[in-house]
């Protein structure tokens, strides 16, 4: 539907959400300003207390229940005047103009306070000829109350009050029903509010304290017991425990950590008490980010969405001249009243409802179920153009592989690897270098001792050199590429040369007393969820291809593993996004998938950009979509959901707009009364919501 133009001194209701921009009601509570559209919402929230959708939900029930308190007996008196049955009531001609009065009376406070939202809106649309729904129920509403107010004053007796009612009620009682159904499928942002302790164990020089994690600075030491939420993410500094990431990752089984692993707000600590040393203040979590993301995502349009609106704009003016005309045409061949009744009917059968929550309900409920199975999505017009995708792209390290080398191959001269080992991870011990800690991570594993060094130096971008003891005497060894022993001038037997030549990994030479004495390969461990992922999205004739900065027999060595269709290795970060626009001109729908500082460009570039919770910052601001954990199956079954929720929508669509090209026929031809319009309103309304949950059990 074509809308007004935002107004820049608008104020947001603190119950329902609508912007306004003049009067309203305030009051203080809480120790702050709260600001109401009408005292029906000021009303409602001293009664619930409650805000956001849960509010406007209940602001709805209220009000539906005061005003069909009243709408019954505004039907019920009514039956005096249809067929003269004041006869069989035994009722003297003169009380009739009482009950007209009667029926003034108790049908006005549904009308202005009740109705008020909808009149308002639709009063200043009509003056503003920007129109909606709410425009149809005005006219429709205000018509019958209008005309049967002029008849009590004027001595008739042809009123309609309980049709001005009950489209009230029934409109009213749909906004409830589509406040509801906004409300369940927001429950995974409850949930994920509910996951996350008030308090934490504060450890401040040896004593534990008892405070809010609001108050909680990033760097302070907090104690979690076992069967405990984490309360704020953090760096394990003390203990060795298994966590619970499901409400992150989608994982039901929990994870080993130890000291230096992360850890994040919202997860369970299952079986050891943990010290952690906190990274982010409570509302700069990973979980308060998720919490906030799928809350700005569910605000969002979509595009199919703003095409709707787009139609609407055309729809409603042209519902309007269906009414004049229908009014119009019943005028010459009938009486007045009937003419009104029916052209009250088409703009009650008429107002599309169905045709504006058809596309919301269905994304809201879709985004809330991708955020309960690990994937954050954060618009509406993301989720729609993932499903489109026709090209995955990926990045290598820390996307398809995971960024942690693990030793593939040792190679000595002289057959000693155990103290080859040795020797080398124990000056690496002391290094933060990714590769250093994967060398001493194979020592460990391998359970090969430890020798004494000293006089450790690290040269960057080349190696390590240190004094290492072997078999009692000092010796200087030297740890890195080849180019950093060579100009030491250590010396390569041709039997290494030719081993590591053979070997697509990613070589560490190491020696002492001038002869390089082995060589360790390390290759990035590939995702488990990789396989899987590359497998589904080509079944779903979606092609794949690998772009990297890395070594291009590397990435042609990672992309022949996974079967990834096209594999680009060395290239630059503009080269990638050349090689994005250069597909994306060619009319293919491209997701980018990737975790680092290099790839945000990428991800931009894209029409729909994926990351990884373990990306950089800038990598997350870039990406449309984050997949909670390392799940990259994730990537085909977000596609899968996408495309069951374009479906819905579209079939939602199609019986919006059939159901009202129909009716409004049937209304002009008078085979519907303006009630019965109003409950046909009402069950195409539910059947567009019915559809739309079914995205919450759908198998993807």
């Amino acid at each position: 539907m074509k809308t007004s133009k935002p107004n820049t001194d608008s104020i947001v209701c603190d119950q329902c959400g609508i912007p306004y921009a003049k009067g309203g009601v305030e009051k203080d509570h809480e120790g702050r300003r709260l600001h109401f559209c009408c005292y029906g919402c000021s009303f409602t929230h001293s009664i619930v207390g409650e805000e956001g959708e849960s509010g406007t939900a209940s602001m709805f029930l209220i009000r539906l229940g005061f005003s069909a308190l009243l709408s019954m007996n505004v039907m019920l008196f009514s039956w005096v005047f249809y067929a003269d049955q004041w006869h069989g009531w035994g009722i003297e001609p003169e009380a009739i103009p009482y009950f007209g009065m009667f029926l003034f009376v108790i049908s006005t406070p549904v009308i202005l306070l009740v109705g008020f939202p909808f009149l308002k809106n639709g009063i200043k649309e009509i003056m503003s000829r920007h129109l909606s729904m709410d425009s149809l129920i005005a006219l429709g509403s205000l018509a019958a109350y209008g005309y049967s107010t002029r008849e009590v004053f004027t001595g008739g007796d042809d009123v309609y009050f309980d049709t001005a009612t009950m489209i009230i009620v029934l409109v009213t009682f749909g906004r409830y029903l589509e406040a509801t159904a906004k409300v369940k499928s927001t429950n995974a942002i409850r949930q994920l509010l509910d996951l996350v302790p008030d308090e934490v164990r504060l450890v401040d020089n040896g004593k534990e304290s008892i405070v809010a994690a609001k108050e909680v600075p990033a760097g302070s030491t907090i104690r979690v017991l076992p069967g405990e939420y984490i309360p704020l993410d953090g760096i394990i500094l003390v203990g060795d425990t298994s966590v619970n990431e499901s409400i992150l990752t989608g994982e039901s089984i929990p994870h080993s950590k130890t000291k230096d692993d992360e850890v994040y707000a919202g997860t369970v600590n299952i079986d050891g008490a943990i010290q952690i040393k906190t990274t982010a203040e409570s509302d700069e979590t990973v979980h308060a980010r998720i919490v906030r993301l799928m809350e700005e995502a569910q605000k969002t349009r979509s595009p199919l969405q703003k095409m709707v609106d787009r139609i609407s704009a055309i729809f409603i003016p042209l519902v309007i001249l269906i009414a004049v005309l229908t009014f119009t045409g019943w005028t010459l061949i009938s009486s007045f009243d009937v003419a009104l009744m029916y052209a009250i009917a088409v703009l009650v059968v008429a107002c599309p409802c169905a045709l504006g929550i058809g596309s919301p309900i269905a994304a809201a409920v879709s985004i809330g179920r991708s955020a309960a199975g690990g994937v954050l999505v954060k618009s509406a017009g993301a989720m729609e153009r993932i499903g489109k995708t026709r090209i995955a792209v990926f990045d290598k390290t820390g996307t398809l592989t995971s960024g942690e080398f693990a030793v593939v191959f040792v190679k000595t001269v002289d057959d000693n690897e155990e103290q080859f080992i040795s020797a080398v991870a124990s000056l690496e011990r002391d290094s933060l270098h990714p590769l250093s800690k994967s060398i001493v991570r194979f020592a460990e594993a391998g359970q090969n001792g430890w020798l004494d060094t000293k006089e450790m130096t690290t040269v960057p971008g080349q190696g390590i050199k240190g004094q290492v003891k072997i078999n009692g005497t000092w010796k200087e060894l030297l740890a890195g590429n080849k180019r950093f022993l060579d100009a030491n001038g250590y010396s390569i037997s041709e039997e290494l040369v030719s081993t590591a030549n053979a070997k697509e990994a990613t070589l560490i030479y190491a020696g002492w007393d001038k002869e390089i004495k082995g060589v360790i390969g390390l290759q990035d461990v590939i995702h488990e969820s990789a396989y899987d992922a590359v497998k589904q999205l080509q079944r779903m004739n979606i092609k794949t291809i690998l772009l990297s900065g890395d070594r291009k027999d590397i990435v042609k060595k990672v992309g022949n593993e996974l079967g990834i269709d096209e594999t680009y290795g060395e290239l630059l970060p503009q080269q990638k996004i050349d090689y994005i626009r250069s597909l994306r001109k060619k009319n293919k729908a491209v997701a980018m998938i990737g975790d680092g500082i290099n790839d945000a460009p990428s991800l931009a570039a894209a029409d729909t950009g994926i990351t990884l919770a373990s990306a950089t910052d800038i990598a997350k601001e870039n990406a449309d979509i984050t997949i909670l954990g390392a799940q990259l199956d994730k990537i085909p079954w977000i596609i899968s959901l996408s495309n069951k929720t374009r479906r819905i929508i579209s079939w939602n669509l199609i019986w919006a707009f059939g159901y009202n090209s129909i009716a409004i026929m049937f209304a002009v031809f008078g085979f519907l009364q303006p009630i019965i319009a109003a409950f046909a309103m009402i069950i195409s309304s539910l059947l567009v919501i019915g559809n739309s949950m079914r995205l919450k059990g759908l198998k993807i």
